[in-house]
């Protein structure tokens, strides 16, 4: 059993109901409070559920942080939030899927997760490796696959699509990303904007075929 895996025993089905409403409580209380500050007794309180029903799906807080991280990991990166058009034009298709990223990244969900996560790497650094391997990992690997695809059509020459799909990534985050760190305002609308239209432009000129 992985560390995210509820525990599953023999008897009558599981209520799937009471399955949801545990995650979202914990996810709820995770983002609002921090790991250390969050105890079962209140997720069972806040999803109505006894603590019971908690150690029947999970064997600690553990467990239930990381099928919180999952969840929320998995929606993240769905095939419907980063699925490229094929009848988009190349340029086109990377500033929709830069947008999304940034909507991805700098949000407020994005944000509380990535500050819970800072402050459990050193007790529990399976955790940020889970969110790393969910999240950010198929969120590139996605990309990555696309610019094969694209390779293959002829509309672009993308020799190494994995470095490729990291720097346009990175590039992209910049200081939009950087600034909802650190709490400040968030860039300009009409800046934001420039600034993927022209990382789209110069990912282009690199990898014209």
């Amino acid at each position: 059993m992985t560390l995210a895996e509820p525990i599953l025993k023999r008897g009558r089905p599981r209520d799937t109901a009471k399955d949801e409403a545990i995650l979202l409580a914990a996810g709820d209380l995770f983002m609002e409070h921090g790991y250390e500050a969050v105890s079962l007794d209140a997720v069972a309180q806040r999803a109505g559920v006894s603590k019971a029903t908690i150690y029947a799906r999970y064997a600690d807080k553990d467990a239930l942080f990381a099928a919180v991280l999952r969840q929320e990991c998995e929606r993240a990166v769905s095939l419907d939030s980063f699925s490229p058009d094929p009848n988009q034009s190349v340029r086109d298709t990377l500033i929709v899927l830069a947008t999304r990223f940034l909507d991805l990244v700098t949000g407020e969900k994005a944000m509380q997760m990535n500050r819970v996560l800072v402050a459990e790497t050193a007790r529990a650094p399976r955790m940020a490796e889970l969110f790393y391997e969910t999240a950010v990992l198929t969120l590139k690997n996605r990309f990555a696959a696309w610019l094969r695809a694209e390779t293959v059509r002829g509309r672009l020459n993308v020799r190494d699509p994995d470095g490729a799909a990291w720097r346009y990534l990175g590039g992209v985050k910049g200081e939009a990303h950087l600034r909802a760190s650190f709490g400040l305002p968030p860039i300009e609308p009409e800046r934001l904007k420039t600034h993927i239209e022209d990382a789209a432009d110069e990912f282009i000129r690199a990898h014209a075929p």
